[in-house]
């Protein structure tokens, strides 16, 4: 074993070139991992010490602060629920209908939905259910887009392809043996869920809807667009309001350590039930299955249909839009705010694979569990720590020594590639266990060491699943709305700021197309994650 070669005898103290190599080896971990604490200390005792009076515990009182967590709670229950049950029947459908058309483009369009910019499905849904919105006079009079019916909407659109990918996956990967055994015993469809469908889906369920919930309850861009008011505000937008408008640390700061709380507790009980495989590339799912019922075939397709139109219809309603632009739009202004969101995104997608890599180096390394839980947990403990507390502490710990208006490029690069971090080091994570599975018996007797080890071996293993994340992490920098408000230049502009600015100014039609052409680059990026198979 690797770690043998590495390590004295039982017994035996290192010796010093012993030591030295083994802690080169070790130091891109432990850079890692200080990087990715040290910052989210640092942001959090940066409002600390800014908090003269420290952490406002009166909100405790304040009938306005249990209203925002239970709603908080409320709309992130409610997501993942109706996200549950629109993919549970759909997933079925697709592992079970083999005739189902446009199977494989359906489930890359479930990816491009999750990792989705928020400010292109916003857009798509103020043009869909605004005021003036193509659907909003078959709905009725007191039809309104902006709350809790607006968040809603915008939560399923954006979960219930990850739950139906993930859940697809977990039908497809029953065994052949299975169904056919459930076939010659002659079960009823009941029977076959009972006996042979569910024990592989209920390990999942719980890790989907606590995903789901997760993501839901720290959600920001799509609160701050559709909430409307002070009626329909999340933790993470009163974190947001109390720092950005109200430049008030204490309250923001115990906004933070309740947000921190109640996500810490749910993301310790999702990490329990284990992780999700959503990356793998779509499959066609063509072995053998058994016949289901005529009711529930084409009860399966209606939703397959009406899930379709659902999904495409806020990308389709941007092309009229943006099409009435016409010459009207500022190409210039265009062309140099993607040129930035490119550049950013790819900087930022290039770090966290960087920085994923170097932990899982150490991850490796380690063959206790204690340990390794404690690498897992700085690598993606950035899901549950508030980003506005993040970007603003960063912000005001350095803002006597740097001129952000200068450096902030560079504020936006690390804090997007933290905040995809979790995503990138999780799906990675697997491929690096299967890889020590294969290959370290075999490296240890070869001796394989450092590039030779990297460029022969563990870089042409891992590249398919490196491609894969990088174009999510791509994708989900490409759409930062909050980091730049934070540090953002008014001499250049990101294309999801500028969405932003358009819609605000009411020209909708322009924010359309830049919506589109925003989808378009986040497109090219997932057609090389799903063209990358292992």
């Amino acid at each position: 074993m690797i770690a043998e070669r590495l390590s004295p005898p039982t017994g035996a103290a290192p010796d010093g070139g012993l030591r030295f190599a083994l802690g080169l080896r070790l130091m891109p971990g432990v850079l890692a991992l200080f990087v990715m604490l040290a910052i989210s200390v640092a942001a959090l005792l940066a409002l600390a010490l800014r908090s003269n009076a420290g952490v406002s515990l009166t909100l405790l009182q304040e009938r306005w602060f249990w209203h925002v967590l239970r709603f908080s709670l409320w709309q992130a229950l409610l997501s993942a629920v109706l996200s549950l049950l629109i993919a549970l029947p759909l997933a079925r459908t697709l592992a079970l209908d083999r005739h189902l058309p446009g199977r494989t483009w359906f489930q890359r369009l479930c990816l491009l939905c999750f990792v989705m910019p928020s400010l292109v499905l916003i857009t798509g849904l103020v043009t869909l259910f605004g005021r003036s919105g193509w659907i909003t006079p078959l709905l009725g009079g007191g039809w309104q887009l902006y709350g809790l019916p607006g968040i809603l909407i915008a939560h399923v659109y954006l979960n219930a392809p990850f739950a139906i990918r993930v859940l697809s996956q977990r039908w497809q990967s029953i065994p052949v043996d299975a169904w056919k055994i459930s076939a010659q015993l002659g079960l009823n469809g009941w029977q076959r869920f009972r006996l042979v469908e569910w024990p592989m889906l209920r390990t999942a369920l719980p890790g989907v809807f606590g995903f789901v919930f997760l993501l839901c309850f720290n959600s920001f861009a799509v609160v701050l667009a559709l909430g409307g008011g002070p009626r329909a505000t999340t933790l993470e937008v009163a974190i947001f309001q109390a720092l950005k408008f109200d430049f008030n640390p204490p309250e923001a700061l115990f906004l933070a350590c309740m947000q921190l709380v109640v996500a810490g507790s749910l993301f310790v009980l999702f990490s329990r039930w284990g992780g999700l495989q959503w990356l793998v590339a779509a499959r066609a799912g063509d072995a053998w299955r058994p016949q289901v019922g005529m009711a529930v075939k084409w009860g399966g397709r209606a939703l397959y249909a009406a899930v379709v139109a659902f999904l495409s219809l806020p990308i389709v309603s941007l092309v009229p839009a943006a099409a009435a632009a016409g010459r009207a739009l500022p190409w210039p202004e265009i062309a140099r705010a993607t040129v930035f969101s490119v550049g950013f995104a790819l900087a930022a997608a290039l770090l966290a694979v960087a920085l994923a890599l170097a932990a899982l180096s150490l991850w490796r390394h380690f063959d206790d569990a204690p340990r390794r839980r404690l690498v897992e947990a700085a690598a993606v403990h950035h899901l549950v720590i508030p980003g506005m507390v993040l970007s603003v502490g960063v912000y005001v710990l350095l803002m006597a020594r740097v001129n952000w208006l200068e450096w902030g490029w560079v504020a936006i690069v690390l804090l997007n590639a933290l905040m995809a971090l979790p995503f990138v080091f999780v799906q990675l994570r697997p491929s690096m266990f299967e890889y020590d599975a294969q290959y370290r018996p075999l490296l240890a007797d070869l001796g394989l060491q450092g590039w030779h080890h990297w460029r022969r071996v563990l870089g042409p293993f891992l590249a398919p699943a490196l491609r894969r994340v990088a174009a999510i992490a791509f994708v989900l920098a490409l759409g930062d709305f909050a980091v730049f408000g934070i540090y953002g230049n008014p001499s250049w502009h990101t294309l999801p700021w500028m969405i932003h600015a358009l819609a605000g100014s009411y020209r909708l039609d322009e924010a359309a197309a830049a919506a589109l052409l925003l989808l378009a680059v986040a497109l090219a990026a997932l057609c090389l994650l799903e063209r990358a198979r292992a």
